[in-house]
């Protein structure tokens, strides 16, 4: 998950790609998330999210979305 060239499907809001569970932010960049007391955790607006707590969508449920949302 070093590589700079990771892109997701900018949707506007924090999700998880499945299967391969890539965290991705709203502007379609793949985030790192961090390991913190036995949890991973993503840090958003200041504060730790769970990644658990995200939607996990796949590549058609992402599609889906954007367009009906966009």
């Amino acid at each position: 998950m070093e590589d700079k060239k990771l892109k997701g499907t900018a949707l506007g809001l924090w999700y998880v790609k499945i299967p391969n569970k890539f965290v991705v932010d709203p502007f379609g960049n793949v985030v790192k998330p961090k390991v913190y007391k036995g949890n991973t955790v993503i840090i958003r607006d200041r504060k730790q999210v769970s990644v658990s707590k995200l939607p996990h969508l796949n590549y058609s449920d992402a599609m889906d979305f954007k367009k009906v949302f966009t």
